[in-house]
This record gives C-alpha cells, structure tokens and sequence, in this order.
C-alpha cells in the first residue's frame, strides 16, 4: 500500500487493480490534483461539483482537442459546438427513448442466443459469451456494419480504446488504421446503394449544401461504433463480478435487489468509463486551482461518484441509495448518446441471466481491460454450480 505522501501514480499495480485506491488519495490532497507523471502532464478535478461545473460549460473545457490525455484534433460527436450540435442532431433519434424501448424483443433474442450456447456447460466466461456480443451486436446492427467477424470488430474497438489512453498512440495505428478503412469501405457502399442504416444516413449527410467529408464520417461512425460496445460490456461484467464478490447474486437472483437501482449503483461504484478529458480555453480558476489556458484537465468520474460531501458512506456500494445520480454517463451537451441504449442492454442481459443461471459463480476476478481510464473486465470465467 502506497502511503498518503507518495506522488499518486494511476497506471501502478495497485491503482489499475483497485481504482478507489487512487480515490482515497485525491480526497486526502490538493482539491485538484496535479499530475505530472504523464506526456503531456494533466491536472485532476475529482470533486463531484468541480466535474459537473466542467461537463456543464463546453465553451471554458473543451472537448475538441481530445476527450483523452493526448492533444487531437476531435470530430464527430467529440467536437465543440457548431461541429458537436450538427453531428449529433444527425443521429440522436436513433438512441430516443422510444426508438430503444422497439429494441427489446431484438435484443433479449440476442442474449437467450448468447447464453443457450453455454446451457450445458459447467463453465464459460461471462464477457465472451454475454457482455460483449450482445452490445456489439446491436450497435453494428444499428450502424450496418456486418456481424460475420464480431471478433474482428472487437479487436479494433479495444486497440481505438486503448490509443485514447495511452502516452505513444502510435502504436496502434495498425488496428486504427485498419478500422478507419473498413468504415471508409462501408461509407462508400451505402452512398452507392442506400438502406436504413445510420452508417447510410451519414454517407448522405450534408451541411451546408456541401457532403459531409470522408474523414469526419469516418470518425463519427467510429465513436458510435466503440462508445456503443465498449461501455456496456463493462458495465455488465462490473455488476456481475461485483455482486459475486460480495456475495450479493443470490439477493439479486430472489429480487431482493431492485435491478435498476443496483444497476445506478453499479454505475456509480464501478463507472466503466472511469474518466474523460477536457482542454482549458483560458487561464482559470477551478476549486482554488490556477490552470493556464490549453492545459489538459481530467474529469474523474469515478472519483466524483464518491466524494463524501455528496454521497453517503460513499465507498458502500448501496443499491438504491438516496440523492444525486453519479456522473458516470456525462451531462449537459456531451452526455453519453446511447445512455438509454445502454441500459437497456445492460438490463436485458442481467435479467436473462439470472434467469438461465441463479446459481452462477466466479471462478476467478479474470482479467482487467488494460486502458487507465477504463474500468471493466475483459475476462471473466464463471461456474454454473448446478450443472
């Protein structure tokens, strides 16, 4: 255990095993932390107030120059306004309450397919059979991308994850690359021959009389594409293991956990997506803090879902629990696009399994994803006791 003095380090062994761990930390130090043990260097705001005033004011932390630690040029729905407004107006009808509300008969199809497959086994693990093709399923359903190669997609989804978070995103330009050619491919396909995907409703996009350009399709249709998967299936292995770990499954399984309030719960105490960046747009003050203008700030979502001047006994996990919602899905102009789509799923899976499998056990914790801002599982063996 690192002591209270020690620099706070977020990819060290205990950090990436126990994110709170980092939690305890801030709440001990400075009300904005800064971070020095990255390229470029980026100040911390953990604070549940200091996080909303940030997500609440796109126009003094901008989005456009990345949502991750790096400095990039952002498109698509990750751009400031105008860019933001027009990008996302094209495409928010698809995640309306109502249009993902038809999507329930789809999707619980999706996951008695997913876990029918497993029915007769002892053993078998939970995100490669349930967390993951359920969500990426529907989102390359939506998008009209093909589902014969999910794998494939998978593997591109986390390398475009894991280039957010990381110091050299060169790396893996490969699997970007790679990705970004394929949606190109497809964008071209749906201009020649139109259908009902998104993907073709972007391909014909104009904005001001004038084609959207390549690039900036390509770029929307990939947030789409990895913000649709890669949330929910960690929101889906967190609940699980989580409830295993405190032996909780079997309250959950006889409904003594209401499934949408453990499931606010769960976002709250274990958010898949533990943080985002904004880049200051002047010189300011934040919580007693001077940043300089064009400075990097993270939004710590994760620490925020537990700040005890908002939460009670905030490092309970508290299913139903009074006050505020967390801030794990954003706020104000940039929250999460597919919230409603999201938890949806995240329903359906969780109620099917409980169904198929009441007495489902861990083998093991399985595997953490690799990025730091990220919080989930990438691997995850479960036992059926009664097979």
């Amino acid at each position: 255990m690192a002591s209270a003095d020690q620099p706070l380090d977020l990819l060290s062994p205990e950090v990436m095993a126990d994110p709170a761990s980092a939690y305890r930390r801030l709440y001990s130090g400075a009300k904005v932390y800064h971070y020095p043990n990255f390229n470029p260097p980026f100040y911390i705001a953990y604070r549940y107030r200091d996080v909303e005033t940030m997500l609440r004011d796109p126009s003094l932390f901008l989005s456009g120059q990345g949502q991750g630690p790096n400095f990039s040029q952002a498109s698509g729905v990750v751009s400031d306004p105008p860019d933001h407004t027009f990008y996302r107006s094209l495409v928010q009808d698809v995640f309306q309450p109502a249009a993902i509300a038809a999507l329930e008969p789809e999707l619980r199809g999706i996951a008695e397919a997913a876990l029918g497959e497993v029915a007769g086994q002892e053993t078998w693990d939970l995100h490669d059979t349930l967390a993951f093709p359920l969500p990426i399923r529907i989102i390359c359903r939506l998008l009209g991308i093909p589902q014969d190669d999910i794998w494939q997609f998978k593997h591109w989804s986390d390398a475009a994850v894991a280039a957010l978070a990381s110091e050299d995103a060169g790396q893996f330009a490969e699997m970007t690359d790679a990705l970004s050619n394929y949606i190109l491919d497809l964008i071209r396909q749906k201009r020649a021959a139109p259908d009902e995907s998104l993907i073709s409703r972007i391909a014909a996009g104009s904005r001001d009389d004038q084609p959207i350009p390549d690039s900036e399709a390509v770029s929307l249709v990939s947030q789409m594409f990895v913000a649709g998967n890669e949330t929910t299936t960690s929101l889906i292995t967190n609940f699980v293991w989580r409830l295993m770990r405190q032996d909780r499954w079997q309250d959950f399984v006889a409904g003594a956990l209401e499934l949408d309030d453990t499931i606010n719960e769960s976002l709250r105490y274990d958010p898949p997506l533990l943080a985002l960046f904004r880049t200051t747009a002047k010189d300011l003050t934040l919580n007693g803090c001077d940043i300089p203008a064009g400075s990097k700030v993270m939004m710590h979502f994760g620490a925020a879902n537990r700040d005890p001047d908002i939460f009670a006994d905030p490092d309970r996990f508290i299913p139903g629990r009074a006050g505020p919602r967390s801030l794990s899905f954003g706020l104000g102009i940039h929250s999460c696009l597919g919230k409603e789509l999201a938890r949806l799923e995240t329903r359906i899976a969780l109620d099917t399994l409980r169904q198929h499998f009441p007495d489902l056990r861990l083998v093991n914790d399985g595997e953490r994803i690799a990025p730091f801002i990220f919080w989930g599982r990438s691997k995850l063996p479960v036992k059926n006791l009664n097979h």
